[in-house]
């Protein structure tokens, strides 16, 4: 690991066990054992390096969301149903407790969204190009935000039998029946 990401890490740590408003790149820099200046180096302010942890959550959802579409079958709505499956995993990034805190943080600072903005208009041009009705997998894409969203925040919609059976629902909503385009 290169000394950009001990620094994000050790950053993600402090905000998992302290929350957002104690992160300071001084903490950052004793946390992850290097110096101020060496912070500075790859983060010239806090905003920079939140901008870095962003980058990381969103880089986790990526990878997940790629190993899911790599496991999905070739088929209509192939993206929407890898975002379902990704999004019931209880190892993504949305149940990390540091999403909801930069959450937080990036309301504060909208600019800070810019990242999440570029790779979600990436998953949604994704979501178009293999779903032969886009408002059934905005629909179902949708509920997955809520979903994803619920978990930044901490709140749990159902427990694992539910939460299967929802997954499981959606899912089939995306399977096309006889005579529907595919």
């Amino acid at each position: 690991m290169g000394t950009r990401e001990t620094i994000v890490e050790a950053a993600m740590a402090i905000v998992r066990d302290q929350g957002v408003a104690r992160l300071t790149l001084d903490e950052a820099a004793r946390k992850a054992g290097i110096s101020k200046g060496g912070v500075l180096y790859h983060f010239k302010s806090k905003d920079d390096l939140i901008r870095g942890m962003v980058q990381r959550l969103i880089d986790q959802c990526d990878q997940l969301n790629q190993e899911y579409y790599q496991r999905e079958p070739e088929g209509p709505y192939r993206w929407a149903r890898t975002l379902v499956r990704a999004c019931f995993d209880p190892t993504g990034p949305a149940n990390d407790p540091v999403g909801g805190a930069l959450l937080a943080a990036v309301t504060v600072n909208p600019v800070l969204m810019e990242p999440v903005h570029a790779m979600y208009a990436k998953w949604m041009e994704r979501l178009a190009s293999d779903s032969p009705d886009m408002t059934r997998a905005g629909l179902i894409c949708t509920a997955m935000d809520g979903l994803y969203f619920q978990r930044l925040m901490g709140l749990r919609l159902c427990e694992a039998d539910a939460c299967e059976r929802l997954m499981n629902h959606a899912l089939e909503l995306l399977t096309p029946k006889e005579g529907e385009p595919s």
